[in-house]
């Protein structure tokens, strides 16, 4: 105990201030208790700032951090806000693309000639079937599926890119499918065309003649920057065989007299002459009937000429839409005149023996560009593809 008050004598002394105050100087006695107050005082101020300062910094340091917090969770709510809209853009673009794809094969369907429609009937019906909530959302296959395949689990939710893949999927197989028949169709009337010598004389008429055709009506465009390229070429086949199709109704498809009243007493190609009995060369084919039967039209055609034509003697001369050219010879009766517009089965003259002819007949006649071609092989390769 005298250690210490020894010691805290030596550190506080009694100390005496002086204080000058108008010229008077005053002795103002510091006790040891009270420097030793005043110094404890000025620690524990400073030990209170301290503390003081360490908790503000702390709270502050939290503050930043519950901000930075908050700011992080706005930023990530931002960013997710941002890839759902992005998301939905996406799928909305989506969305209106198989609009785009379903209106498209929709119109390629109601487009069909009726020599393959009816075997896309099925295609339609599929279409036109609503998508089924609860169920399955995709219409069935038009083609034939591995019946190994996986089928889609109907008690599980289907997410929107399983749809739209399988959406995606189904358009192909249905585009692929038209494709297929088209084509089919398309290589048949080429063979037949081919067949009949009529190739490359229609394909080139038709080549000339498609930008002069009556045409019109409003502008009624897809937007084809939503649909794939391999579909809208299957649209421009599609195009061009309906083109066909429309070429082979203007052909002349059929002889031109009922088929119960006539028969061949002479092919087209060499024969002998029936008047002189010399080796000939028959540019047409002779069809053989009662007197005065009547002869039609085979095909739309407007009327080149009709009257007296030399060893034809009553002679009509047809041009037909397609540019082909059909010629009968040795009637009866003309019942046409030149320039007049007829349509196809309608009666241009009566069967008869005038002219060069032995006896009752008909001298049937089909050029191509000019040149004679055998009228029976014309008929029965067009008859293949009705």
């Amino acid at each position: 105990m005298s250690v210490f008050i020894k010691s805290y004598k030596k550190l506080f002394p009694a100390r005496q201030l002086l204080i000058r105050q108008n010229g008077e100087v005053k002795h103002v006695v510091l006790a040891p208790w009270l420097q030793l107050f005043a110094i404890v005082l000025i620690l524990a101020t400073l030990v209170w700032v301290s503390i003081s300062s360490f908790r503000v910094y702390t709270q502050t340091n939290h503050i930043s951090d519950i901000e930075k917090n908050q700011l992080n969770k706005q930023l990530l709510w931002e960013q997710k806000v941002s890839e759902q809209q992005r998301l939905h853009e996406q799928q909305l673009k989506q969305l209106v693309t198989l609009e785009q794809k379903q209106a498209l094969l929709q119109s390629m369907i109601e487009s069909l000639p009726a020599s393959i429609s009816q075997d896309v009937i099925q295609l339609g019906e599929e279409l036109e079937s609503p998508i089924n909530e609860n169920k399955s959302e995709f219409h069935e296959p038009l083609v034939d599926e591995d019946p190994n395949a996986k089928q889609v689990d109907l008690g599980k939710p289907i997410s929107f890119e399983t749809r739209l893949a399988h959406l995606n999927e189904q358009y192909e197989q249905s585009f692929n499918y038209l494709d297929k028949k088209i084509n089919e169709r398309h290589n048949a009337i080429l063979a037949m065309l081919k067949g009949a010598g009529l190739d490359a004389a229609l394909e080139e008429h038709l080549a000339i003649n498609s930008l002069h055709i009556a045409q019109g009506g409003p502008f009624d465009v897809f937007d084809e920057t939503n649909i794939p390229g391999h579909f809208l070429a299957i649209v421009d086949k599609l195009v061009a065989l309906n083109n066909l199709e429309n070429l082979l109704t203007e052909l002349p498809n059929t002889l031109p007299l009922p088929a119960a009243k006539y028969y061949i007493s002479s092919s087209f190609g060499l024969r002998k002459d029936p008047m002189n009995n010399r080796r000939a060369f028959h540019k047409g084919v002779d069809l053989a009937g009662w007197h005065k039967t009547e002869i039609f039209a085979p095909a739309d055609a407007v009327v080149l000429r009709a009257g007296r034509n030399g060893g034809y003697g009553n002679f009509i001369e047809l041009e037909h839409k397609n540019g082909l050219v059909t010629r009968f010879g040795h009637l009866n009766k003309i019942k046409v005149k030149k320039g007049q517009h007829i349509a196809k089965h309608d009666v241009i003259g009566l069967m008869g023996s005038t002219g060069r002819s032995t006896s009752t007949h008909l001298h049937y006649e089909v050029l191509v560009n000019g040149e004679q071609v055998n009228p029976l092989k014309i008929t029965k390769a067009l008859s293949r593809v009705r």
